[in-house]
């Protein structure tokens, strides 16, 4: 299998032009600022009862992306690159299990190297298929996201092992759903991808938010989780939290919000409808069909900022509101039937993301000490 060659150094040409391009300041110059979330299938080699596709889409929805969507699909995301000004972006296959179709993968980065100045790639998987993968296809994908669910810590080790050996990847994370079994072993998940050079992102079970004995135990996990992550940070490990807790950016400082639900990130769905959330598959706002490709993009709907109007006053003045700005438009849509007000888990921001950013601050303390 052949490195990144020509690829990274599209990527690198990518990072380095100046032609005008939105993109981040500072260290954040690299942080893709518009997101591709392709779910070219829903086939999958599980049914997790969390998993927010399934519980949306049901079982009539398209499985599969046909030819004719895919064909317009390798179009389509060149000319939305050519015209949302945005310097970096990233595309992430997700599923369903995008291990089932390769071949389409491939496609996609093909295409994305020869009609764009190049794309950062992720794959998500829940490793069921690492064994008999073709790798050649996966050749261009630099970030590969494993999803734990109910498979043994073992397990999960040899797979991500085989993944760090064939692959290109220049990193990997260890994602888990907090649904019981999960949350109950989340310490144990998080000891060995720290101790493993791995990146944690863990996402609450978004169907149990208004379960209050759930949130009680989701909140007094994450601070065991902050306990065990500090004393990680003081012996030395390279503790990665950039999305450490669901879409979180707890470090972010800007009052520029890093989300760019509505506005700055599309889910494309099999059947080619597009949505401006990546958990959304049910209220749709376009296709890919549709002469402009970013109409369907643009809903305010899902704006993610704590300047909306609908977010209350007491967000604006909170700590903790570049990170939160508000909480998911989302997650209120689902749980209270309205964006408005407040997040949903404004208690456990309140608590958790000022640990996190002590965290992010103990850890450039130690390395400065190091240097």
């Amino acid at each position: 299998m052949r490195k990144q060659t020509e690829h990274a150094e599209k990527l690198e040409r990518m990072y380095s032009l100046e032609e005008g391009r939105v993109q981040g300041t500072g260290r954040w110059a690299k942080f893709p600022l518009f997101w591709f979330h392709l779910f070219l299938s829903y086939k999958c080699t599980r049914r997790c009862e969390y998993c927010y596709a399934f519980n949306q889409v049901g079982d009539e929805s398209p499985l599969e992306m046909d030819e004719k969507t895919f064909s317009r699909l390798l179009e389509w995301i060149p000319e939305v690159w050519k015209v949302n000004q945005i310097k970096v972006n990233s595309v992430i296959f997700l599923g369903g299990e995008p291990l089932l179709r390769t071949d389409r993968i491939r496609k996609v980065m093909d295409s994305v190297f020869e009609n764009t100045d190049g794309m950062q790639a992720s794959l998500y998987t829940n490793g069921d298929l690492i064994d008999s993968v073709y790798w050649e296809d996966l050749e261009d994908i630099q970030y590969i996201i494993t999803n734990a669910a109910d498979t043994a810590i073992e397990e999960l080790s040899r797979r991500m092992k085989i993944v760090s050996e064939r692959s290109n990847v220049m990193g990997q994370t260890v994602v888990a759903t907090l649904d019981d079994y999960n949350l109950e072993r989340l310490l144990d998940l998080s000891r060995f991808g720290v101790e493993n050079g791995y990146r944690l992102r863990f996402q609450r079970d978004m169907y149990r938010g208004s379960d209050g004995a759930y949130r009680t135990r989701l909140l007094k996990k994450y601070h065991e989780l902050c306990d065990l992550l500090e004393g990680y940070i003081v012996e030395g490990y390279d503790v990665k939290m950039t999305f450490l807790l669901d879409f979180l950016i707890p470090e972010w400082e800007s009052e520029f919000s890093p989300y760019g639900c509505g506005k700055r990130l599309v889910t494309i769905h099999p059947d080619g409808t597009v949505t401006s959330c990546i958990r959304e598959h049910s209220r749709l706002s376009g296709t890919i069909f549709d002469p402009d490709p970013l109409k369907a993009i643009q809903c305010p709907l899902y704006y993610y900022e704590v300047s909306e109007p609908d977010i209350p006053g007491e967000c604006r003045q909170c700590e903790v509101k570049t990170a939160c700005q508000g909480g998911c438009p989302h997650d209120k849509l689902l749980l209270t039937g309205t964006r408005a007000g407040k997040s949903v888990l404004c208690e456990i921001h309140r608590e958790i993301i000022p640990r996190l950013r002590f965290l992010n601050r103990l850890k450039k303390e130690r390395v400065h000490q190091e240097n």
